[in-house]
């Protein structure tokens, strides 16, 4: 079992860096054929200004109850379009996700309540 989910991980963590290559081959603009490349969305990973404190702060106004940050995290791979078994990328989002709520916090704009390794936020 343990090494099933191992290999799960592994093809998770293989299929996301071919999914950068292929996007770097496009921005490059490779011109060969890319025909068996997954769809891949607008989006990346790393964002602009702001940009994931406006999803934060999206997805806290729809939430009808406290989200923990780890589901905001799976929530953004998810839209990416990636492999949320990837752990790499998905403990990577959640830093990500846990700096920017709290700076939330910080300005008074989100709330949390919980355990540190499973805070649960709202807005304030």
């Amino acid at each position: 079992m343990a090494e099933a989910n191992r290999l799960r991980a592994e093809m998770a963590t293989s299929a996301n860096a071919i999914d950068s290559i292929d996007h770097a081959l496009r921005s490059l603009g490779f011109s060969g054929d890319l025909d068996g490349m997954k769809p891949r969305s607008n989006r990346v990973v790393f964002f602009a200004r702001h940009e994931l404190r406006r999803f934060c702060l999206d997805e806290l106004r729809k939430a009808e109850s406290p989200i923990t940050t780890r589901d905001l995290a799976e929530k953004i791979i998810g839209q990416e379009g990636k492999d949320s078994r990837d752990r790499t990328l998905r403990n990577d989002m959640v830093k990500r996700v846990g700096k920017s709520l709290k700076l939330l916090r910080q300005q008074g704009i989100a709330v949390s309540e919980g355990r540190y390794s499973e805070l649960a936020w709202s807005l304030a």
